[in-house]
């Protein structure tokens, strides 16, 4: 048996095993509706002042102030905002040094389509993670309980090619996860609407950012970030079933995590916990990337948190990798 055999081995036992493809179902089907659904609630947004009410989350007497009055508000939050959050000076002046570049007064144009996107990347990575929890979870121990891992084990190719082909497999498996449930949601905002916007200033969507990006570019970061979370993810599961040998434990962990993910928060306060928790893919996709205030330093350069994002998960999934190596030679057939 060839290592290219091995491989389509590997990938139809994840593409054709019913719990996988009842989840991927599950995931564009529900997926779709929640795109359908939040595309029939939205409520057009007219001009600039209707989507910086929205962001400054105020009731603001509409006869008592000015279109420049809103723009004071909003520095007024932002200042506010980098006090709770405990900002130094340097940090400040990073800021309102970008803050000059952005193009005011704000100018509305439509931008539906990749806003929509925008939100969408909140439950994407979800998504992600649940599918990597139910269909890499059992890569290895699903064959420890099946016996298969004698089978495999036993073949002229060392525990290394054989590992290598099992990981090569579950990353195309979740890249190609990843890609239909984007799909999901991309055909029907591209479908409605198109994706006239996307070189439309940031503060359309992100009022209270100060970068003077494009709705382009933070579509292209969270889109980044997102395969790059694929990736993780799926490594990170993988590493989770060498050690476990266990399916159900694997998806109980990551599980643990992802009910963590959604209701931990860490006060201002904490401001190093605050900032390695912001890293995490979901809060990125959550569209904290771009109105976060927080500031990674490296050496004499700050960087956004999707700025260092990368750089992290790329070690996490290498360390993964590495670890998982170490345990899957220690396997002894059988056990």
């Amino acid at each position: 048996m060839m290592l290219w055999d091995i491989y389509k081995f590997e990938l139809k036992k994840l593409f054709c095993i019913k719990v996988n493809v009842i989840a991927m179902a599950g995931s564009v089907i529900m997926l779709v509706f929640l795109a359908m659904s939040a595309i029939s609630e939205e409520e057009p947004v007219m001009n600039v002042r209707d989507s910086m009410i929205r962001a400054l989350d105020k009731d603001i007497d509409l006869t008592q102030i000015s279109e420049t009055g809103l723009y004071e508000l909003r520095e007024k939050e932002i200042a506010q905002r980098m006090e709770t959050q405990g900002l130094s000076d340097q940090e400040k002046e990073w800021w309102y040094s970008r803050e000059a570049e952005v193009q005011k007064p704000f100018v509305f144009r439509p931008h539906r389509g990749p806003a929509g996107l925008l939100r969408a990347f909140q439950a994407l990575g979800f998504f992600l993670l649940l599918l990597s929890a139910i269909g890499l979870s059992g890569t290895y121990a699903r064959e420890t309980g099946d016996s298969m891992n004698q089978l495999l084990l036993c073949s002229r190719y060392g525990k290394r090619e054989l590992y290598t082909v099992k990981l090569l497999a579950g990353f195309t498996w979740i890249l190609a996860a990843a890609l239909m449930v984007f799909l999901s949601v991309l055909i029907p905002y591209l479908g409605l609407y198109g994706m006239e916007g996307t070189e439309e200033m940031l503060q359309l969507v992100k009022p209270l950012s100060m970068l003077p990006y494009s709705i382009g570019h933070m579509l292209a970061v969270y889109t980044g970030i997102y395969l790059l979370s694929a990736v993780l993810f799926a490594a990170v599961t993988m590493l989770l079933s060498v050690v476990t040998q266990n399916q159900l434990a694997t998806i109980c962990g990551l599980m643990g995590y992802l009910l963590i993910d959604l209701f931990v928060e860490f006060p201002d306060r904490y401001r190093v916990l605050q900032i390695i928790w912001f890293l995490r893919p979901n809060a990125i996709l959550m569209n904290a990337g771009f109105s976060n205030y927080r500031l990674i330093r490296l050496a004499d350069r700050f960087l956004l948190n999707y700025q260092a994002a990368p750089v992290v998960y790329l070690v996490i999934i290498i360390a993964a990798l590495l670890v998982g190596r170490q345990k899957y030679r220690r396997l002894q057939i059988g056990k």
